[in-house]
């Protein structure tokens, strides 16, 4: 395969995983749901093999399950274990901030270009940057602990579903893109005065928001 042939199958793939993920949280994909390769090859016009390559990504992300002989199916959400996650993720990542602040690596400024950016798409109304730009923030947070044990540990939970899941609530419970961008600018502030407790407190509003 030359160079430009497998950068096109990358491409695909990731058409056909952004493309799956909307279809979930729009709600046309529901969960417990089988995903059809052979109807997502022909709306989108690509092979099956690019539509089963994107499906071996969202199943290690978290947001499909594969069934032996049946394919796969959207994962089905079940609000008490978002509870669950919420916190173990909520612990790993005030530890990460915490050994962060203790190493002189918190990232602040980085944090803080990823809130500008939050607050730039807001205006233009982009939910799908607003939920890759929360990952990508989060995951700059347990990144700053230096830790790699840390990190192990968080990306076993699934984050990408989790986080899409998450955010997608928070934007139906309070629709305007800015208030997402602002907590995550209370978070860097938080960060930036050493506040644990604060750290803590903006997390918890930040991750609980389907109780």
């Amino acid at each position: 395969m030359s160079n430009e042939e497998g950068l096109k199958r990358r491409v695909l793939r990731d058409d056909v995983v952004e493309y799956i993920i909307e279809e979930i949280l729009r709600g046309d994909l529901q969960p417990g749901e089988r995903v059809i390769e052979t109807k997502i090859s022909r709306d989108l016009q690509v092979s099956q093999g690019a539509v089963r390559e994107a499906l071996r990504d969202l199943k290690a992300r978290g947001f499909v399950e594969a069934e032996p002989y049946k394919g796969s199916r959207v994962k089905v959400f079940l609000a008490e274990d978002f509870a669950d996650y919420c916190k173990v993720r909520l612990e790993l990542e005030v530890f990460a901030v915490k050994w962060a602040i203790e190493k002189g690596t918190s990232n602040v400024d980085e944090l803080s270009a990823i809130v500008d950016l939050m607050f730039e798409r807001a205006k233009e109304n982009d939910e799908l940057l607003i939920r890759k730009a929360d990952v990508k923030f989060h995951e700059m947070l347990i990144n700053s602990a230096e830790n790699k044990s840390l990190r192990g540990a968080w990306d076993a939970l699934a984050n990408d579903y989790w986080i899409y899941i998450g955010v997608n609530a928070e934007i139906k419970n309070a629709p305007l893109l800015i208030e997402q961008a602002d907590k995550h600018r209370l978070i860097v502030e938080a960060i930036s005065e050493g506040n644990l407790d604060l750290v803590r407190e903006q997390l918890q509003s930040h991750f609980y928001v389907l109780g």
